[in-house]
């Protein structure tokens, strides 16, 4: 080997020096220049011996950089939840019923059946990029809009910005269903509300009222680029579809949430864990999305993050709905709702990291991995029970990579190819609508295969989120929960 490198060594310095001879002799020939010494030891010999030695110098400094980075290779930043030290553990929430429409389909079902072998978004036919050439969207085929945004405006100044918009009108058509869906879940599952006895006292027949608590809590998911009038036509509309679906008024409360990313959806989502957002009523989490129109279109073509064939990071605009109902640990458990305790959903605190910037794919691989792995210890989860990942990786390859790398690292006995589906492929970006999606798909799935599902997020930039959906273990009951559902009255 040291011969080899010799020899190497020796060749370069060899065709230095002829290639520099043969370009002065050249040049002295055509200009009919006479060279004195001092010239002929300068050109014919200084001159490659200094082409030698700059050679040699960058050589050293790239090779110094390349045994510099495996040393400076930045590793995953683990922050708030994925801290080992601050990480505090919680008891589960309880997915009670779950709801989504997607490009891919509008039930759990049949977006499980397709990830296997996912569907590609296609060309849409009235889009286009910069060259004219037309863009890859994920859309919902056959979406009827027309005359939604009257139905949801109740001001002019809402109604105008829908018109402005109309991928606004799209992420809420696709909403309505969804809404609908999970509202009757939830009335059918509350309680009846105690009814009002009459006495006779003194002579005078009275009523005897109740105070009656809050049962439900809807956190309304929707962009923070909508506009605050909008956003409030939003709420008052999905209060009226609450209340046609018979709950009662005073037994819901509706917080519109500006979402900006999936980050938002997986916040809220810790907060409803740890017991900070009204942790004795249940939690209904609604989030729609679209960015399936000229100006979301053209927002991501000005930014550079459409993909087109100079760009394979780039994102398939997408679009798509989707609902969680959640009851804390300490709140009350269902009783004599009709829904069979067997098929009792647990969903685990998510574990949080931060990839730092230009980390390589391997590393960021493998800190992905650690990361799944984590959750499945604090879940208490083996990874053999796990039946299923799901992701919301889409079609860029770093992520995809990165998916199934992290899944085959923490899960080494399953199916990559089968059991790790990718819901961005078939999707492309929701933005906040994917953390619930995920939830929801999770939730079917646990339900049909009574197995565990690992979560993993990647849509939120360089975090990363990793949950755990399990069958409800029997000690997971206390015997406090034993009893109805949110109480009715004081």
């Amino acid at each position: 080997m040291k011969l080899a490198g010799i020899g190497r060594v020796l060749l370069v310095v060899a065709a230095v020096f002829v290639a520099v001879w043969l370009c002065v002799i050249l040049y002295w020939r055509s200009s009919g220049a006479t060279p004195g010494g001092t010239q002929m030891l300068l050109l014919l010999g200084v001159l490659p011996v200094g082409l030698l030695g700059g050679i040699w110098l960058l050589r050293r400094a790239r090779a110094s950089r390349a045994g510099a980075a495996p040393a400076e290779e930045p590793k995953a930043v683990a922050a708030a939840s994925g801290d080992e030290t601050t990480f505090e553990a919680t008891p589960p929430l309880h997915c009670l019923a779950a709801a989504l429409w997607l490009p891919c389909g509008d039930d759990a079902g049949q977006v499980l059946a397709a990830l296997p072998a996912p569907q590609r978004p296609g060309l849409h036919p009235k889009f286009r990029d910069r060259d004219g050439l037309p863009v890859f969207t994920a859309h919902v085929e056959r979406l009827e809009t027309e005359g939604f945004a009257d139905t949801v405006a109740a001001s002019a100044e809402a109604g105008r910005q829908l018109d402005q918009d109309e991928e606004r009108v799209r992420a809420l058509a696709l909403l309505e269903p969804v809404a609908t869906e999970l509202f009757d879940a939830a009335a059918l599952l509350l309680p009846p509300l105690p009814v009002a006895e009459e006495r006779v006292i003194a002579g005078l027949r009275r009523t005897e009222g109740h105070d009656v608590r809050v049962a439900v809590r809807v956190h309304a998911l929707l962009p923070m680029s909508w506009e605050t009038p909008l956003r409030q036509a939003v709420a008052d509309w999905l209060l009226e579809l609450a209340l046609a679906s018979g709950i009662d008024r005073r037994r819901i409360v509706l917080d519109v949430v500006p979402a900006d990313g999936a980050v938002t959806a997986w916040g809220l989502l810790d907060a409803i864990a740890g017991g900070t957002a009204d942790g004795e009523a249940w939690h209904l989490v609604l989030a729609c999305d679209s960015l399936v129109g000229e100006r979301s279109v053209q927002r991501l073509i000005a930014t550079g993050r459409l993909m087109d064939s100079r760009r394979s990071e780039g994102v398939v605009p997408g679009e798509g709905a989707a609902g969680v109902l959640l009851r804390p640990s300490v709140a009350p458990e269902i009783s004599g709702s009709g829904q069979d305790p067997a098929q009792a959903v647990a969903l685990h605190r998510a574990s949080r990291a931060v990839l730092a910037a230009g980390m390589q794919p391997r590393a960021a691989a493998r800190s992905t991995g650690e990361l799944m792995s984590l959750a499945l210890r604090r879940a208490d989860v083996e990874a053999d029970a796990v039946a299923l990942v799901l992701t919301d990786a889409d079609q860029r390859p770093s992520r995809a990579v990165e998916a199934s790398a992290g899944a085959a690292a923490a899960c080494p006995e399953l199916d990559i190819s089968t059991q790790c589906g990718a819901l961005g492929v078939p999707c492309g970006e929701t933005g906040h609508v994917a953390p619930i999606a995920l939830l929801a798909l999770g939730t079917a799935q646990v339900r049909a295969s009574m197995q565990a599902v690992l979560l993993l997020s990647l849509g939120a930039g360089l975090e990363r989120m990793a949950a755990v959906i399990a069958p409800q273990a029997p000690e997971d009951r206390s015997p406090e929960q034993a009893g109805d559902a949110p109480a009715a009255a004081t």
